[in-house]
C-alpha cells in the first residue's frame, strides 16, 4: 500500500478509538459511504473532494502535554453518503422575510450562508440547494431580475450531481421568463416540474410560469386573438392558484401568484375577481414591491370597465 494511504488510514483508524468528548447534535459531521462517520474541525472543497480537517486527542496512556493530531484528509464525493450541518435558520426565517416586504434583510441574512455552502454546491447534505430558491425569490420579489437570471444561470452551470442537475431545469426556465422567453420556458417548466417534488422548486414554477402565461395571453390579446389570450390567462390562474391550494406553506410565493392573478383576471375582464386580488395584496403583503404596483394595476381595470361600457372610449 502507498506509504501515505497507509498513514491516512491509520490516522482514521485511530480517530475511531480516541478518547474525545461526545459530539453534540449539531456539530457538523461527515457520514462515509462505507459506514464512518466523522466530526472534522473545518471542511472545504476542492474540486470533486471534500477536505476535512480532523483531530485526533491524545490517547488516555500518552504522557501529558502530548498534543493534539490534525490532519487534512481528502474524500471524493462519490465516497461521502452525506454531509450533517444544522439547518441555517435563515432558511425558515427567509420566507417570511420575503412574504413581508423584508426581502433587503432576507438576503442580508442569506449572504454568508451562500457564501460558506457555494463551497460545498452539491455535495449531499450541504444546504446550498435550499438557499438558492431564496435568494433568487428574494431578487424577484425587489424586482431586481438580471440578477435573478445571474443566479438562475449560475445554478445550472455550477451542478454537477445528476439529482442536483434536474433541479437546473427550473432555474433556467424562471432566467427565460424573466429574459421574456416565455414560450421557451413553458416546455422547460413542463420538464421542470416532473423532474422534482421539492414544495420550494414546484412553488417557483408555478408562480414564474404563470408570469410567461400572462406575458404571451397580453401580446395574443394585443393582436386581437381572444379566445387564444383567454386560454393563456386560464392556465396562468390556475398555476398561481397552486400556491394556496397545493403548497399553502409557500407563503413567500403570494405576493408575486396574487399580482400575477389580478393581471390574469384582467386579462379575461374579470373585473370583480381582479379586484379581489389587488385588495388581498394591500390588506396581507402592503410592504411587498407587488402592492406598490396595484395603483396603476386599478387604474387599468377601471378604464377597462369604463371601456367596455362606452365603446366610444378608447381601448386600453
Amino acid at each position: 500500500m502507498n506509504p501515505l494511504r497507509a498513514l491516512i488510514f491509520s490516522f482514521l483508524a485511530t480517530l475511531a478509538t480516541a478518547a474525545d468528548p461526545q459530539p453534540g447534535p449539531n456539530d457538523p459531521r461527515l457520514e462515509l459511504a462505507d459506514g464512518r462517520v466523522l466530526y472534522p474541525k473545518q471542511m472545504r472543497r476542492e474540486k470533486d473532494t471534500i477536505i476535512a480537517t480532523l483531530e485526533t486527542p491524545p490517547a488516555s496512556s500518552a504522557p501529558v502535554g502530548t498534543p493534539v493530531q490534525r490532519a487534512d484528509v481528502g474524500f471524493a464525493l462519490k465516497d461521502i453518503f452525506r454531509l450533517v450541518f444544522p439547518k441555517p435558520d435563515v432558511l425558515n426565517t427567509a420566507p417570511g422575510l420575503i412574504a413581508s416586504g423584508k426581502a433587503e434583510a432576507a438576503l442580508a441574512q442569506l449572504d454568508p450562508i451562500l457564501k460558506y455552502y457555494t463551497g460545498f454546491r452539491d455535495a449531499p447534505g450541504s444546504w446550498w440547494v435550499d438557499a438558492v430558491p431564496l435568494q433568487i425569490q428574494a431578487l424577484l420579489a425587489l424586482k431586481r431580475d438580471k440578477e435573478a437570471v445571474d443566479i438562475a444561470e449560475s445554478f445550472a452551470r455550477l451542478a454537477s450531481d445528476e439529482e442536483i442537475k434536474k433541479l437546473s431545469l427550473a432555474f433556467t426556465a424562471v432566467a427565460r421568463t424573466r429574459k421574456g422567453e416565455h414560450e421557451s420556458a413553458l416546455s422547460l417548466y413542463d420538464e421542470a416540474a416532473k423532474a422534482t417534488k421539492r414544495i420550494d422548486i414546484l412553488g417557483l414554477i408555478a408562480v414564474n410560469r404563470g408570469d410567461s402565461l400572462v406575458a404571451i395571453g397580453d401580446v395574443l390579446k394585443a393582436k386581437g386573438e381572444l379566445g387564444k389570450s383567454a386560454v393563456r390567462y386560464e392556465e396562468a390562474l390556475l398555476s398561481y392558484l397552486r400556491i394556496p391550494a397545493l403548497y399553502p406553506g409557500q407563503r413567500m410565493y403570494l405576493p408575486q401568484a396574487t399580482y400575477g392573478a389580478a393581471r390574469a383576471y384582467l386579462g379575461i375582464e374579470d373585473f370583480d375577481r381582479a379586484m379581489v386580488s389587488i385588495k388581498e395584496l394591500r390588506d396581507n403583503f402592503a410592504a411587498t414591491a407587488e402592492a406598490k404596483l396595484t395603483d396603476e394595476l386599478e387604474a387599468r381595470v377601471k378604464k377597462r370597465r369604463e371601456q367596455l361600457a362606452d365603446p366610444n372610449k378608447p381601448a386600453l
